[in-house]
């Protein structure tokens, strides 16, 4: 084995003329062990998990759409409907379990296809190398992993990128002055498959076969794995393909290996694909590709930057930490948190936002972000890998609109406006409906309702999925006010929806108000039953609202479905039977609005607040009714298995709800529970349980969310800023209603809150600042607002940059922002 000296229990601080620090990245000063601690570099398509040392370094190849077959893929949901009325009868009777059962009789829950990695390429030295110092560098800006180590010769480094621009990932050995790269290269396919207590099956892998290929040909060599998937299953395999370029020396085969020897440095390419047919790769299309690509790591890697940096520089968040806190490595950070994990290091918390817009940049592109982003070095995968449709995905997109990266998002349209003929399907073939059922997971490669039972599973009784997860495109539409994408993708999905409602809401109860059943409020089960079917679960009952009023908007924007007998007019007197959120004896909003169902709190998912976050329907300005009761439901709830995507889910909420004190606890319960990877990747759980992005991914839309609030009209400033962080700045935020907000800077002991902004269009717009205002001084015309002394009405201009100042009133903090219950009319409801 390798030397370091400190040992990998140690850290120093890298000399300057190890390698540079990157302004915006992390580093570490031992090498990773295991792949969970490799550092990540993707372009949205290709992955790289980066680890091991310098005498053997490991790099796991993914690529998004390698999900392993397993006969799931042209299955359609079966024929249900003609079950529906007896069922209906069944759980209005109180019969809940007689119900599920009889709905799901006969059929099994199948689960997605498995999100799996390639392969491995292992990059061996001919020599083991002493070293005297050692670090690992992933560079934010760039998406740059360099390693490098000194020894009595001098610096070594290795770097490596995946490529925006030319699909690849490209890889660079440098050795010492006056030393060369003498290594040894090959593929590795006998990765982790630790069994999961969460997976969709851990042992197809097992089935598979693999080749490996390697020739040498006009100066390059080519190292070449196939992988075979189980025969009739769903697509038939894969291949990687490195072309190895060296300057200077000598490549040679040996065995199924490529070695390189005396080479001044070394260039590697590789691309990845997935094939229908065994013959797809026989034209060797991969290795022509790679040919016509010039082995310069300079150029591509300027031709990547070039893309990558301008995306990434959009936003930043600065904490007012000290600088050589912004210096420490992770291991350094990750050690301080966990010594005091009561409180968030905001050092670490400035870092957890920078990492967590690389990693979705990362990750995201032709998909968007899997359960593990787009990085697994394991066969087996916790619920599969795939995207978890139900909290996961919505989560980790959470941030794209609002955080400057819209082009981003495509990769989540495509994969929902791809699916909508599976989603037609569901929802004819379960309920006999029209418009659409969304699946509660999928993989990628199809959209079909599969993953239900008749216990404790009955996804498709969740009717409220499509809403859902059509929200980001809305909420992409209220940022850019794109009228191409309302006319020709999300108006049309959004007006077809609202069909499932003319045909799903056919019964109602005494008051003539329309009944959800059957109804899933998702995971979760009423506390009085113990059966997941259930009636008019709240979230499916804010989903069928706010579909049926979205369906009535897109129609108006668009001056479509207008007459006498058509969508508005039908959809509006639907809209007007949708029944009201029941409040629970304990002043909570029930999860469950129907008599004689009872709150189970202790659950990780919240799909009642479903009004509160993403959506805005629950505000203080036009619900104040209802922000109390969202309070008193989100206080109690519990941390059931402490599941980061719970905090994070109840984070947002809190924000809507402008409880910075509950923001600030549920990110601790992430941050101070042993849930960071040494790569700043996240788990599913405490102690670094579960390789999972949901955290990593979500952390920086959690904490735009606290610092700045929009809706059309509507620009609110710190809602739920914790009272940790009195003074700090943000960049890069897009405002839903087509507001750019270029910075805020907050500094509560000062007394002051700026703002700059530039809006797309001329408007006014309602500024709140809940913590009072004595004076607002800006360029722009300003006036008093109804909602009284901490609001003013603000005249936009468009194409207009415009800062706005407010002088907050003396003692100001975090402490002294009252909550909205506490707040009376005057301080917005």
């Amino acid at each position: 084995m390798h030397s370091v000296r400190p040992s990998g229990g140690d850290t120093i601080s890298p000399t300057p003329g190890l390698v540079a620090l990157p302004d915006r990245g992390i580093h570490d000063t031992a090498p990773a062990d295991s792949w969970t601690d490799g550092f990540l570099t993707g372009n949205g398509e290709y992955g790289a998990v980066v680890y091991g040392d310098t005498a053997l370094e490991k790099i796991v190849f993914d690529h998004h759409r390698l999900v392993l077959p397993n006969g799931t893929r042209d299955v359609t949901p079966p024929v249900l409907a003609d079950r529906l009325e007896a069922v209906r009868d069944k759980a209005l009777a109180g019969d809940y379990a007689g119900a599920s059962r009889d709905f799901a009789a006969g059929w099994e829950l199948r689960w997605t296809q498995t999100y799996h990695p390639a392969y491995e390429l292992r990059i061996a030295t001919a020599e083991d190398p002493v070293a005297d110092e050692y670090v690992r560098v992933t560079d934010f800006r760039t998406g740059q992993v360099t390693s490098a180590w000194t020894d009595a010769h001098g610096t070594w480094s290795r770097r490596v990128f995946v490529s925006r621009a030319d699909r690849v990932v490209v890889h660079e050995l440098v050795p010492a002055p006056g030393r060369t790269v003498d290594v040894t290269l090959g593929v590795h396919t006998a990765l982790d498959d630790t069994a999961t207590i969460h997976s969709g099956g851990d042992t197809l892998h097992t089935r598979m076969t693999f080749t490996t290929l390697v020739d040498v040909g006009e100066g390059s060599g080519w190292l070449n794995l196939r992988g075979t998937y189980p025969e009739g299953l769903g697509a038939y395999g894969y291949e990687g393909v490195t072309r190895v370029a060296p300057t200077g020396g000598t490549v040679a085969v040996s065995g199924s290996t490529v070695v390189v020897t005396g080479a001044a440095r070394l260039t590697l390419l590789t691309r990845l694909d997935r094939y229908e047919t065994p013959t797809a790769w026989d034209a060797r299309p991969l290795h022509a590709g790679l040919a016509a690509l010039e082995a310069d790591y300079e150029v591509l890697l300027a031709r990547h930057t070039k893309i990558h940096s301008q995306l990434y520089d959009r936003s930043r968040l600065d904490l007012n930490v000290p600088e050589a806190d912004r210096r420490l490595s992770t291991t350094e950070l990750i050690t301080r948190q966990n010594a005091d994990r009561g409180v968030i290091d905001p050092a670490l918390l400035e870092r957890l936002y920078d990492c967590g817009r690389y990693l979705f940049l990362s990750s995201s592109g032709i998909l968007p972000p899997r359960l593990t982003g787009i990085w697994t070095g394991a066969w087996t995968a916790a619920w599969a890998g795939d995207f978890t449709t139900d909290a996961n995905v919505n989560l980790q997109v959470a941030g794209g609109n609002i955080l400057d990266l819209t082009e981003l998002m495509e990769g989540y349209f495509d994969l929902i406006l791809g699916q909508l003929d599976h989603w037609r399907t569901n929802a004819r073939n379960l309920y006999g409906a029209r418009g659409f059922l969304a699946p509660s997971r999928t993989d990628g490669e199809y959209g079909h309702m599969l993953h239900f039972n008749g216990g404790d599973f009955p996804g498709h009784c969740w009717t409220g999925g499509a809403d859902w997860l059509l929200h980001p495109l809305l909420e992409y539409y209220e940022v850019t006010g794109d009228q191409a994408f309302l006319r020709d993708k999300l108006g049309p999905a959004l007006m077809e929806l609202a069909l499932f409602y003319e045909d799903f809401l056919t019964r109602t109860d005494t008051n003539g108000k329309a009944v959800f059943v059957p109804s899933f409020s998702m995971e979760n089960a009423p506390g009085n039953t113990g059966e997941h079917l259930s009636v008019n679960a709240t979230g499916d009952i804010t989903a069928g609202r706010h579909a049926l009023q979205a369906a009535i908007d897109a129609a108006g924007a668009l001056g479509v479905e207008q007459g006498s007998g058509e969508g508005v007019e039908r959809w509006t007197a639907l809209l007007d039977s949708i029944p009201d959120y029941r409040i629970n004896e304990d002043g909570a909003l029930a999860e469950w609005s129907w008599p004689g169902l009872t709150d189970h709190y202790d659950h990780r998912h919240i799909q009642h607040l479903y009004a509160a976050w993403p959506l805005h329907e629950i505000n203080p300005e036009e619900r104040p009714d209802l922000v109390p009761p969202a309070l008193k439901a989100l206080e109690p709830r519990g941390d059931q298995n402490l599941s980061a995507h719970g905090s994070l889910h109840r984070a947002l909420a809190a924000a809507r709800l402008k409880d910075g004190a509950q923001v600030y606890d549920n990110l601790r319960k992430i941050i101070g529970s042993d849930m960071l990877f040494r790569s700043l990747m996240t788990s599913h759980n405490p102690g670094r349980d579960i390789y999972n992005a949901d955290a990593a991914n979500a952390l920086p839309a959690v904490l735009a969310e606290a610092l700045l609030y929009t809706r059309p009209g509507v620009l609110e400033l710190l809602p739920a800023l914790p009272e940790q962080w009195d003074k700090g700045t943000i960049t890069g935020i897009r405002g839903r209603g087509g507001i750019r907000v270029h910075s805020l800077d907050w500094d509560l002991s000062g007394g002051t809150t700026t703002v700059t902004v530039t809006s797309d269009r001329t408007q006014d717009v309602t500024l709140i600042s809940r913590r009072g205002i004595t004076a607002v001084t800006t360029p722009a015309q300003v006036g008093p607002s109804m909602l009284g002394p901490h609001a003013r009405n603000v005249s936009l201009t468009t194409g207009q940059r415009t800062q706005i100042t407010i002088s907050l009133p003396t003692g100001t903090s975090a402490q002294a922002h009252r909550r909205p219950e506490q707040s009376g009319h005057d301080q917005g409801g």
